[in-house]
């Protein structure tokens, strides 16, 4: 399981588009989650990766007692957001029940393992990096405006509410993962922070371009 570093304060950050007023069940926003391994709700299940949580103890304090690929006990950050929106939680991107009706409700896009930087986890063979999660937003788009039309589709994803969580591996996977690291021969640590966060804004810059500018 990867952790989030507290030198990181910008480790995760949750972003709220449009709209500020109390949810209710029969009038739940779209909820999209993007990230590593303390937002991943199943995707790495249909991977072939190290990063894993699909064997006890995970899962053993969730309804069903067992593993769903959440790397948690019971449930994680956006299990407890979809529960305040009225919500069902949002399938994992790569679920084959996403479909239908249950594209209404969102999309979990992330993937344990992932950093802020490509050559981040790289040692968990396959995971979906920041930029193909985004990819994969681009494509769950064009399947909800298959479903329910261009312009309900657009003003769907514009009330949604969106979570990102990022930065912990960059540490613990990348510029910690072993003495004398290729990050850690580039930046001393008071260096590869700033860097870090400069990266981190280029990639909600993007996030945003990919929200603002819905097919």
């Amino acid at each position: 399981m990867d952790a989030c570093s507290p030198v990181l304060v910008v480790g995760a950050l949750l972003l709220v588009l449009l709209g500020a007023s109390a949810p209710t069940a029969s009038a739940a926003r779209a909820f999209f989650v993007f990230g590593d391994s303390l937002v991943d709700n199943g995707n790495n299940n249909y991977l072939m990766t190290t990063a894993r949580a699909d064997a006890p103890p995970y899962g053993i304090d969730f309804p069903t007692h067992m593993p769903t690929g959440r790397f948690s006990n019971g449930l994680n950050i956006p299990d407890i957001i979809s529960e305040y929106l009225g919500a069902e939680p949002a399938l994992p991107y790569l679920s084959p029940y996403m479909r239908g009706e249950n594209l209404l409700v969102g999309a979990n896009f992330a993937s344990a393992g992932v950093g802020i930087l490509n050559d981040t986890g790289v040692q968990f063979v396959n995971i979906i990096r920041i930029a193909q999660q985004l990819q994969n937003f681009q494509d769950y788009q064009r399947r909800l405006a298959a479903y329910i039309g261009e312009d309900a589709a657009r003003e769907r994803v514009s009330q949604s509410l969106v979570l990102i969580t990022l930065g912990g591996n960059d540490f613990v996977n990348n510029y910690y993962l072993v003495p004398f690291s290729a990050r850690s021969q580039q930046f001393e640590i008071h260096d590869y922070v700033p860097f870090i966060i400069s990266e981190y804004k280029k990639v909600l810059a993007v996030t945003m371009l990919h929200l603002l500018t819905t097919n």
